[in-house]
């Protein structure tokens, strides 16, 4: 059997709380028999001991105490609840940072062509070879032809088109993901797998070009991975 405690670290040396003296060996978990922590949550951690540990009120006065599993099973949810509300915050950082990183080079110009005439105007050109003022001026003034002008148009705003939505399915995807977290509280054991579940990788692979990343199933911080699978980068 094994106690279910909760605890904040201690002086390496004179095993008192840093909660109550800072420490002047550096802050440890506390040296009792077979201690286990199984996750933090603020400045406590979470764990069992063997059941031969006392855990009586001099060890609550240093800020050790023996839980029950209803209160162990809440801070679990807690804990996971946290990740969630931080998950969802940091997919849209991390989606708002890969567009910095993979949309930089395109002007904005690429992207409001979509809004304006000259993307129509280049994909009704080179499906009818009948070119509008503006486009015929542009290449003109560019010094290049209207086929060329109005590929590079096409090209380009539709290579934009493609990353953005890549993007953004690959955070909404994350996203979805991170809001259907939930948690098995039948007991500490199956709370504790839920736990650990979130914490779950996977494996994404782009088969035609071999590019394969090993990201969170869940965690955000993979995103860059997934586009880079998905968008067929490789890297050097």
């Amino acid at each position: 059997m094994a106690k279910q405690i909760k605890w904040i670290q201690v002086d390496a040396a004179t095993q008192v709380s840093v909660n109550i003296a800072k420490p002047s060996e550096g802050a440890a978990n506390p040296n009792l028999t077979d201690l286990v922590e199984q996750f933090d949550y603020g400045q406590w951690r979470y764990g069992t001991c063997a059941d031969s540990v006392t855990i009586n009120s001099a060890s609550n006065d240093n800020n050790i105490f023996e839980i029950s599993d209803a209160d162990y099973i809440a801070e679990i949810k807690a804990k996971i609840e946290q990740y969630v509300r931080e998950w969802k915050v940091s997919a849209y950082e991390q989606e708002k940072n890969l567009r910095n990183t993979q949309l930089s080079d395109y002007s904005d110009s690429v992207y409001a062509s979509a809004s304006g005439y000259k993307y129509n105007a280049a994909t009704a050109f080179l499906s009818s070879a009948t070119a509008n003022a503006g486009l015929t001026t542009e290449a003109t003034v560019r010094g290049i032809s209207v086929t060329a002008l109005a590929n590079k148009i096409k090209t380009n705003h539709e290579a934009y088109i493609t990353k953005d939505a890549q993007i953004s399915g690959l955070r909404g995807l994350l996203y979805d993901r991170i809001a259907s977290i939930g948690i098995n509280s039948t007991s500490v054991a199956t709370a504790l797998a839920s736990y650990v579940g979130i914490h779950t990788n996977e494996t994404v692979t782009n088969v035609g070009l071999g590019i394969t990343h090993e990201v969170g199933f869940y965690n955000p911080s993979g995103l860059e991975g997934r586009f880079k699978v998905e968008a067929g980068i490789i890297e050097e």
